[in-house]
């Protein structure tokens, strides 16, 4: 491989100024800050799988990996400009590293003097793989709870994950000819593992997934379970009951004068409850508060009649 990365002035490496390359590790961006907390939220002696795994992804993206995987050691060389290029490189990592920890974590490791001694010590402490925390994860994956559906299964893909990062995976890693049976073997457990943590609610659709065959993927499960909440959702719906005995009048049969615009009068609807035992010089109408006459047979709600004659 041809190495661009040379000095200005190579006659005078003491002197010189080195400049590397902008794809190799060596090189700082302007947007580069001493610091900066690379994730979310600071690690505190918990999660330490998901906090490794965004560590990672964000220092690949700065290119900045081989500094704590060891891909990226200290040159040696007698070129003054590049072994300073190399530490402040090294320095800005541990920066990050420790910004990227709990003020306590990072206390603790301070006084290191590459990124790569932190790195390690941080995987002694907390990426040791162990009975206790395989236990602890599975224990907290078992039951659904009060959690709805995409709840319960996002707390469970983030368990699934933090456990893939602390075990090896044989299935990925495995290059003979059971590789997809092992896979396949995985995902159904998987799939069996979210469905005998859910309410009793889905007994029914969870009898249905585990007697089709083949049987669905977890993301076919997932869905359909997902579809099965929002439909009972929707059943739980209260629904208004009309009071019983009751007349509705509709003012869209109402009569009008000649000469009235009937859209001049918006439609309205009036309810009166009637006891059929009254007497019937006792009714009166609840509209215009007259007696003799109920709310149905109202002219002033209904409209006069052509022939009628005003005292």
């Amino acid at each position: 491989m041809v190495n661009t990365e040379t000095p200005v002035d190579a006659s005078s490496s003491n002197n010189s100024t080195y400049i590397p390359d902008s794809t190799s590790p060596l090189f700082l961006h302007s947007s580069y800050i001493p610091g900066m907390c690379l994730v979310s939220t600071p690690f505190s002696e918990s999660g330490y799988g998901g906090w490794r795994r965004s560590m990672i992804v964000s220092l690949s993206t700065k290119n900045k990996i081989g500094f704590v995987d060891g891909s990226c050691p200290r040159p040696v060389t007698t070129d003054v400009a590049k072994l300073h290029q190399w530490d402040r490189c090294n320095n800005m990592v541990i920066s990050w590293l420790t910004s990227s920890l709990s003020p306590t974590i990072a206390e603790s490791v301070q006084y290191s003097e590459t990124a790569k001694s932190i790195w390690k010590q941080l995987e002694r402490r907390y990426g040791a793989v162990n009975g206790t925390k395989v236990f602890e994860i599975k224990k907290a994956s078992t039951q659904q709870g009060s959690l709805d559906i995409a709840s319960y299964f996002n707390k469970l893909k983030k368990l699934w994950d933090e456990l893939g990062t602390m075990r090896k995976n044989h299935g990925n890693r495995c290059t003979c000819a059971a590789r997809d049976g092992i896979q396949k073997d995985e995902e159904e457990d998987k799939l069996h593992q979210f469905l005998m943590g859910l309410n009793e609610v889905y007994v029914g659709v969870r009898s249905n997934l585990l007697m089709m065959q083949p049987p669905p993927t977890l993301d076919s499960a997932y869905s359909t379970l997902l579809q099965d909440e929002n439909q009972r959702q929707v059943q739980h719906i209260p629904q208004l009951v009309p009071e019983a005995a009751s007349f509705n009048v509709n003012a869209n049969n109402k009569v009008f004068p000649p000469n009235v615009n009937s859209k001049a009068f918006p439609p309205k609807q009036y309810t009166q409850k009637v006891d059929f035992d009254q007497p019937k010089g006792n009714i009166f109408c609840k509209y215009c508060k007259k007696p003799g006459h109920l709310i149905d047979k109202c002219y002033k709600l209904h409209g006069f009649p052509q022939n009628f004659k005003f005292n």
